[in-house]
C-alpha cells in the first residue's frame, strides 16, 4: 500500500511539472504587441489610428509609424487613409514616413474618425511596439492644430485586442530633436483641450519630458533653439504677429506713404524743370 501511494505521488508531481512546462512553451511563441497584444507567428496584426476633436480642417500632415521589421513585416499596399488620397508612402527599415497636402480638399476630424491603418504579418515571437510620431500637421494659414485627440486600435486576425487608448510615441531622440516643433506629440495624444493642459507630459527624450513650449520663445519664427537641459531642441514656426501691430505682418502703411512722398518730389522737380526750359 506504502509502495502504491510513493507511486502515485511521484506520478502526480512529474504531471505537475510537465503541465507547468506547456504554459512557458505557448508563451515563447508569442509575440507580444505594446505591452498588452499578444500574436502568433503568421498572424495579421492591424493598427487603426483615430483622430477627433479638432477645430480646424486639416490642409496637410507629415507623420512617421515606426515598427520593428525582424518581428512585423508590412509594405505601402497595407497603408490605407479613408478621407485623403494620394498621400505619399515611403518604408524604410522600419519607419513608415508619411505625407500629404491638399488646401482644396481639406480634412474634417471634428468627430472621431478613422485617420489611417496598416496591417502587418507577425514574423516571430518576441515583443516589439508599433509607435507613432507626427512631425507636422497644419490647418488654415499653415499653422499648426492646437486641439485634438489621438486614439488607437489593435486588432488581431480581425479581432481587437486594444481599443481606443492613446497611441504610443516614437520615443528617438534625434526624431524629438529635430522634429518635436510647434506641433507637440503629448503622452496623452491630446493637445490644449487634454483636462492634463497645465501639466502635459511630451514624448520621452534621454528619460526626462519634454513640458509646454517656452513663453519666452513663442514669437522666435523659424528659430530652433535649447528649451530645457537635456538637450532637446524646439524649433517654433508659429505665424508671426507683430506686437506693435495689432493686424500682424509687415506694416504695408510705410510703403503708402513712402510711395506718395516720392510721388510728389516727381512732380516738384517736373515743375521746376519745366520753368527753366521757359
Amino acid at each position: 500500500m506504502r509502495r502504491l501511494i510513493s507511486l502515485l505521488t511521484l506520478t502526480c508531481i512529474f504531471t505537475s511539472l510537465i503541465i507547468s512546462a506547456v504554459p512557458s512553451a505557448g508563451a515563447a511563441d508569442e509575440l507580444v504587441i505594446n505591452k498588452k497584444a499578444k500574436a502568433n507567428v503568421g498572424d495579421k496584426v492591424k493598427y487603426v489610428l483615430y483622430l477627433s476633436d479638432t477645430e480646424e480642417e486639416i490642409e496637410g500632415f507629415e507623420m512617421n509609424l515606426n515598427f520593428d521589421p525582424s518581428y512585423l513585416k508590412t509594405d505601402s499596399d497595407k497603408i490605407n487613409f479613408p478621407k485623403a488620397d494620394n498621400v505619399v508612402k515611403n518604408i524604410v527599415k522600419g519607419e513608415v514616413f508619411l505625407n500629404w497636402t491638399n488646401i482644396f480638399s481639406k480634412l474634417n476630424f471634428s468627430k472621431k474618425e478613422e485617420f489611417l491603418d496598416i496591417e502587418f504579418t507577425v514574423l516571430k515571437p518576441g515583443e516589439t511596439d508599433v509607435t507613432k510620431f507626427i512631425k507636422e500637421i497644419y490647418g488654415d494659414d499653415m499653422t499648426y492644430i492646437k486641439k485634438f485627440k489621438w486614439t488607437y486600435d489593435l486588432k488581431i486576425n480581425d479581432k481587437t485586442v486594444i481599443k481606443d487608448e492613446a497611441p504610443l510615441i516614437t520615443a528617438d531622440e534625434e526624431l524629438v530633436k529635430n522634429y518635436q516643433g510647434a506641433y507637440i506629440n503629448y503622452v496623452d495624444g491630446m493637445g490644449e483641450n487634454s483636462p492634463n493642459a497645465e501639466n502635459h507630459e511630451a514624448v520621452t527624450v534621454n528619460n526626462s519630458l519634454l513640458q509646454n513650449r517656452d513663453e519666452s520663445i513663442q514669437n522666435r519664427v523659424g528659430e530652433t533653439v535649447t528649451i530645457n537641459q537635456y538637450g532637446t531642441y524646439y524649433q517654433d514656426v508659429t505665424k508671426f504677429v507683430d506686437k506693435e501691430n495689432s493686424s500682424g505682418g509687415f506694416p504695408f502703411w510705410i510703403i503708402g506713404v513712402g510711395g506718395f512722398a516720392v510721388i510728389a518730389i516727381l512732380v516738384v522737380v517736373a515743375i521746376v524743370v519745366s520753368k527753366k526750359k521757359q
